[in-house]
């Protein structure tokens, strides 16, 4: 009877270890927000260390507008913006939205003075910083960092502004850019195999206007959504709560991330495909997934997207609002 007490106590004690054990490596493994991959996310203080001690390495990329640019940057920040990363309309596709194949993205990577091992920080105004992290993951490089908040968040933190000072490349870069990541792009196939896939969820990640057919952003051909969407999974839904008529910026802690997952009914053990206007809101969807720590095979940004999918009469549409 004894011996069965000692027992039972010794198992007890070690459940209770393996438990403050996974407990503790849990807390070690998740890093800033909760986040286990936070190594692709910067934060303005910890933009701005880099700037004070003179990090030659550093490169930061505004992706903004001419306006919002002259607006107001971060110093030193070279601006691009989506036609610099995209091909010309009917040079091949004949629509716009793309992303450039390998060689041209080297091209334009290499004309901002980025090497291999540069440390690039990407920064925007809404949601556009999420894409070039994207294609940069997409073509090899997979250490860049997206600005927690964009240039909101610096603002708000008192930093310094330029306005008129444009930011240059010091020199060209020797970046190389590799193959594409397979399956990191889905395309117009890849929707057509997913009608009928219960192992894909396919996700629409644009605005409810769009969603029902209300509305229909310029470039788009045709209004709705395509007829076996999984859900309507907004990319807003994964940034921080904002006043009224301002933008969202700061990604929510996963612990917020994790519920609103579980409302969609989001599945790990799926393939996700995500598709917005044209392969830029749904970055922000893989992003956050990304840095949840979800498996980088099973997530995949319908890179032509509603652009090209309402191109295409023969692609079906559901669309609400057209009746």
């Amino acid at each position: 009877m004894r011996s069965n007490s000692s027992s039972n106590k010794r198992l007890l004690l070690l459940f209770v270890f393996c438990g403050f054990f996974l407990f503790v490596r849990g807390t070690a493994l998740a890093g800033y927000k909760g986040y286990v991959r936070d190594n692709v996310i910067i934060t303005p203080q910890q933009l701005k260390a880099l700037m004070d001690k003179k990090e030659p390495k550093l490169v930061v990329l505004a992706v903004a507008r001419i306006d919002q640019y002259l607006g107001g940057h971060i110093p030193g920040a070279i601006r691009v913006w989506r036609p610099d990363y995209e091909p010309p309309e009917n040079k091949p596709f004949p629509f716009e939205g793309m992303i450039l194949n390998r060689i041209d993205f080297q091209k334009f990577v290499r004309k901002l003075g980025i090497d291999n091992d540069s440390i690039v920080v990407i920064y925007d105004h809404k949601y556009d910083a999420t894409r070039l992290w994207w294609a940069f993951f997409l073509y090899g490089k997979r250490d860049c960092k997206v600005l927690d908040g964009g240039f909101q968040a610096w603002k708000a933190a008192g930093y310094p502004v330029d306005h008129f000072k444009k930011g240059k490349p010091k020199k060209v870069g020797n970046f190389v850019a590799k193959d594409p990541l397979p399956g990191w792009t889905a395309h117009m196939e890849d929707i057509w195999r997913a009608k009928d896939n219960p192992d894909v969820q396919l996700w629409d990640t644009r605005g409810i206007k769009e969603w029902t057919g209300e509305k229909l952003k310029r470039g788009a051909y045709r209004k709705g959504r395509i007829p076996w969407v999984t859900g309507l999974w907004c990319w807003k839904e994964l940034k921080m709560p904002v006043k009224k008529g301002e933008k969202p910026t700061a990604f929510k802690p996963a612990s917020e991330v994790e519920k609103v997952l579980k409302k969609h009914g989001v599945d790990r053990n799926k393939h996700q495909i995500f598709y917005c206007q044209s392969g830029v809101r749904t970055t922000t969807n893989i992003f956050v997934l990304y840095m949840l720590g979800w498996d980088v095979n099973k997530l995949h940004n319908y890179d032509g997207s509603w652009i090209e999918w309402s191109y295409y009469k023969e692609n079906p549409v559901v669309c609400e609002k057209c009746k």
